[in-house]
């Protein structure tokens, strides 16, 4: 299956990986109507986890460096900021990890977010076909940036480890539920936004205009209890800061997890998933017919 797959389709322009109509071809001896609804869901899936994937190992290399080189140049930057500003002995913890620990999730998130924006207009063409939803599209897209990501992680590991830094988490548990959390939390926002954004494109610009302003506010390179009480008041209002704070605390248990509120973290997960969930159901014959 695979290697045909590869095989007969080579190219494409722009967003569309390959030619359509080879594509509704292929779909069709693939997968025939079936009854069986969550067989169908797995496979048309894993066909547009493929397609995805063939687009990225057929010259689209610069994104992914990418996605290795933005989290690398930022944590570089932010730990010389660190040691110039507070010195190479001001802190209990490395530094290198605890910047890596925060950025590379992110990241994660960031993109999960933005391309859940663009993932239903860049698969438009597929949706005449009647084993393909828009909502495929949108789990497939999930699983692909955050496989891309932890081919990332795992080479930005490697790196540490040459380099002679602890990269051993000290509460691994911790540190992958909160990363799978993340990545539930970003797939939440990114289906409402998704479908609002299909229809309004400015909720698409705005989104991407929060992007610097969210790493900032984040707790993404500094822990909670080294501000001012005020602005830590403030900064926990933003759902993310939480999920930086777990994961950070679950990477080095010398941080202070204190401020972690679980049961806000599940409601701003769960709440736009259930709305983004409604909203695409009211919205799908839209999807499909736009």
């Amino acid at each position: 299956m695979k290697r045909d797959f590869f095989s007969r389709f080579g190219g494409g322009v722009g967003h569309a990986l390959f030619p359509v109509d080879e594509a509704a071809e292929w779909i069709k001896e693939e997968f025939p109507r079936e009854q069986d609804s969550w067989r169908r869901f797995k496979r048309v899936v894993y066909a547009l986890y493929l397609r995805q994937l063939q687009r990225q190992l057929k010259g689209e290399y610069a994104g992914f460096v990418w996605l290795l080189v933005e989290p690398l140049i930022m944590i570089i930057l932010f730990t010389l900021m660190h040691t110039v500003i507070r010195g190479s002995s001001s802190s209990s913890y490395d530094i290198i990890v605890f910047m890596g620990s925060g950025m590379v999730p992110f990241f994660l998130f960031r993109t999960i977010l933005t391309s859940s924006l663009r993932v239903f207009k860049q698969n438009r063409p597929l949706y005449h076909y009647p084993q393909i939803k828009p909502f495929d599209a949108f789990i497939a897209n999930a699983f692909f940036e955050s496989s891309l990501y932890a081919v990332v992680t795992l080479i930005l590991l490697l790196l540490a480890f040459l380099i002679g830094v602890d990269i051993i988490p000290q509460n691994f548990d911790g540190v992958m539920v909160g990363i799978l959390w993340l990545i539930l939390f970003g797939m939440s926002w990114g289906l409402l936004l998704g479908v609002l954004g299909h229809f309004y494109e400015v909720i698409i610009k705005f989104v991407s205009f929060l992007s610097l302003p969210l790493l900032i506010l984040s707790a993404v390179f500094f822990p909670l209890d080294t501000l001012p009480p005020v602005a830590r008041k403030w900064l926990l209002y933003n759902p993310l800061v939480h999920f930086m704070e777990w994961i950070h605390g679950s990477y080095l248990v010398t941080l202070d997890t204190r401020y972690v509120d679980f049961s806000y973290m599940f409601e701003w997960t769960v709440i736009p998933l259930f709305l983004g969930l409604w909203l695409y159901n009211k919205s799908e014959r839209k999807f499909i017919d736009s």
